[in-house]
């Protein structure tokens, strides 16, 4: 159940920026135990590598590996330090798409790792390559994910909030990698886009702030296509590239930290 753990991974990148590897690490542990022990129960079902659950897990592992090295390369450079909080939104949009990490492993599954993050009046739905989840949250929103799976290809998800869709994701498995995109609407009313695309470590970032929901991918994206955001992060080999929120250009060599 590792793979079902790697949200948490990208979660912790958040707290590593704001509070230090180390508190980072322990709270990261926290939950990962936590996880477990709820996921446990799922264990059997998730080995099936056909469910929408193992697809979306693979592309979450290569996810947190690239954003944990490019967030560790641009907060501990002293030039790019503040860029790495750009990776907020990047990191908090795996908690919206937490129920797709068990599409496909039943509802027993999908309740007990629901209940570990709070939620309560959980159901799930599942109609061939169809899945819904209803929860309500620990402030008592009423949230739905549904989701699409085309057989080791794509997922794509819409997230709706008492009635009203606020989040747009989907997943294409590539020749190269993965590449996927996330579109979210704030309570304020302001809109994000992340998109990625991933190639084992190596991988490129683009966060948009503002604008309608964007294209659907197919799948056919070149391996650098959020490097269209006005900006972006990318990482390759050791080097990190890049255009900050002012528009400065950023390269450097990347040294992982030892904490």
């Amino acid at each position: 159940m590792k793979k079902f753990l790697t949200i948490f991974v990208s979660l912790m990148l958040v707290l590593t920026v704001l509070t230090g590897c180390a508190r980072a690490k322990d709270t990261a542990s926290s939950a990962e135990d936590a996880i477990t022990q709820a996921a446990q129960g799922a264990s059997q079902s998730g080995s099936n590598s056909d469910t929408a659950a193992a697809f979306y897990s693979g592309y979450m592992e290569e996810k947190s590996v690239v954003l944990n090295r490019i967030t560790d390369g641009l907060s501990s450079n002293p030039d790019t330090v503040m860029s790495a909080l750009s990776f907020l939104g990047a990191s908090l949009s795996d908690l919206y798409l937490f129920p797709a990490l068990y599409f496909g492993l039943g509802e027993t599954s999908v309740s007990t790792a629901l209940a570990v993050m709070g939620a309560k009046d959980v159901t799930y739905d599942e109609s061939g390559n169809q899945y819904t989840v209803t929860y309500k949250d620990s402030d008592g929103h009423v949230s739905v994910l549904t989701g699409t799976y085309d057989n080791g290809k794509s997922l794509v998800c819409v997230g709706s909030m008492d009635g009203v869709d606020s989040v747009f994701s989907e997943v294409y498995r590539t020749a190269f990698g993965y590449v996927g995109q996330f579109y979210a609407i704030a309570n304020d009313g302001t809109a994000s886009l992340y998109q990625f695309a991933f190639n084992g470590e190596d991988g490129v970032v683009g966060l948009t702030t503002g604008g309608e929901r964007p294209a659907a991918l197919n799948g056919s994206e070149a391996a650098d296509f959020p490097k269209t955001a006005k900006e972006w992060y990318a990482i390759a080999g050791d080097t990190i590239t890049g255009v900050n929120a002012e528009g400065k250009a950023v390269s450097f060599e990347y040294t992982p930290t030892d904490d």
